[in-house]
């Protein structure tokens, strides 16, 4: 697609091309950023699945769509690959078989420079830092985050909003599952 030509795609593509082909991660960005609050989410042990709340054209299509509403494939990681396209907007190019980091302007190593966050983040905490820098700057009043659900060995993940410095920690460190936005 190019820049000039109008993002069209919705609901009844993203049900079908990432839904039903099993692609779906579970991340729930469609049901977050959905404006008329017509996607809803199953949550089982080991599935997690976004279906349309609505019955008028079946749970395969929605009628906001139809209506020109794209924000739900807008928000899916894994509709369609738009990375050439960013690429190309972006830096000019696409990516070549050698750019096996992707395309970038420039790479930074960092690590927060509180010992805690350091230690109890994940590759240095950066990200925490972050979030704990701009809670107590007044930035943010919280941050969606990803706790551990259960035992640490258990490896599942719940989500949940860190409101404090003490929360973040908390939910600080990689979760190698899914972990649902909502």
């Amino acid at each position: 697609m190019s820049t000039k030509t109008r993002w069209s795609f919705q609901w009844k593509e993203l049900h079908a091309e990432v839904i039903q082909s099993g692609l779906c991660t579970g991340c729930a960005g469609c049901v977050i950023s959905c404006p008329h609050d017509v996607i809803g989410y199953h949550h089982r042990e080991g599935e997690y699945r976004p279906f349309h709340l609505e019955d008028e054209l079946g749970p395969d299509n929605c009628l906001h769509g139809e209506k020109g509403c794209t924000t739900c494939t807008r928000a899916c990681p894994r509709f369609r690959d738009w990375e050439p396209e960013a690429n190309e907007h972006l830096f000019g190019h696409e990516r070549a078989d050698d750019d096996v980091a992707g395309i970038y302007s420039d790479i930074m190593l960092t690590r927060a420079s509180d010992d805690m966050v350091h230690r109890m983040g994940q590759d240095g905490g950066l990200v925490s830092a972050i979030l704990i820098w701009a809670m107590e700057e007044g930035y943010i009043d919280g941050a969606l985050t990803s706790f551990l659900d259960g035992e640490a060995s258990d490896w599942r993940a719940k989500p949940g909003v860190a409101a404090n410095r003490d929360e973040v920690l908390a939910s600080a460190g990689s979760r190698y599952t899914y972990s649902a936005n909502t």
